[in-house]
């Protein structure tokens, strides 16, 4: 096995199960579509309040998105054949993360015009949201697989997985609503997609060890 060989194949196992990345996007589209009818419709709400919605509803996708992630490789055996495969099993879930994150960004960056529009957020923060959920996503899957690795072997880990990385989540949140919060008010806002950044980075180097030590302890 190679790595390109990885990916490939993680690809496909990803189209195979094609079936738990719609149930997160469209999971993503009711908690955005139910938020204005059950709440409040009027434009005056929903466009301070977009952006919190669309990245709660984001988390909660992700969430579900990743609590699987190992799930069916830990079963079938393939999890024990990464560890002792000799290549590096903290790039192996780098990987494997990467692909994962992939899956469901692009489509939900697909969406996110029409649902902007539908949440009346103004026009010159959308591509300031763009960005958040380009540079922030990534650390919640990071994040997140570690959290999968660790409830691997667990039936039901989903309810842990949340418990477990909610608070991980919230310097993500904070930052990227913060920023597209100062972009509505006209305010500085690159200091806040630096800090998001910042912990994409801190995530990126570290997830991957902490993920890699997760598998092997489940795998033992």
């Amino acid at each position: 096995m190679t790595y390109l060989s990885f990916i490939k194949t993680e690809f496909l196992v990803l189209w195979r199960r094609k079936q738990d990345v719609f149930n997160a996007l469209l999971f993503f589209i009711i908690v955005v579509v139910l938020f204005p009818l059950g709440v409040n419709p009027s434009s005056d709400f929903l466009a301070p309040a977009a952006d919190g919605i669309i990245w709660c509803a984001t988390v909660l996708a992700i969430l579900m998105a990743i609590e699987g992630m190992f799930k069916e490789d830990y079963t079938d055996g393939s999890l024990e054949q990464l560890v002792i495969s000799g290549l590096s099993l903290s790039l192996l879930m780098l990987l494997k993360t990467t692909a994962q994150w992939l899956a469901v960004l692009l489509p939900l960056l697909l969406m996110m015009p029409l649902l902007a529009e539908m949440l009346y957020l103004p026009d010159g923060s959308f591509w300031v949201l763009i960005v958040t959920l380009v540079i922030g996503t990534p650390s919640l899957f990071l994040i997140g697989s570690i959290g999968a690795a660790l409830t691997v072997s667990l039936k039901q880990g989903a309810m842990l997985v949340m418990l477990l990385m909610l608070p991980f989540y919230l310097p993500v949140i904070i930052f990227a609503t913060s920023a597209v919060r100062a972009a509505q008010l006209g305010l500085p806002y690159l200091g806040l997609l630096a800090m998001l950044l910042a912990v994409f980075l801190l995530s990126l180097v570290i997830a991957p060890f902490m993920t890699a030590i997760a598998i092997k302890a489940s795998t033992n």
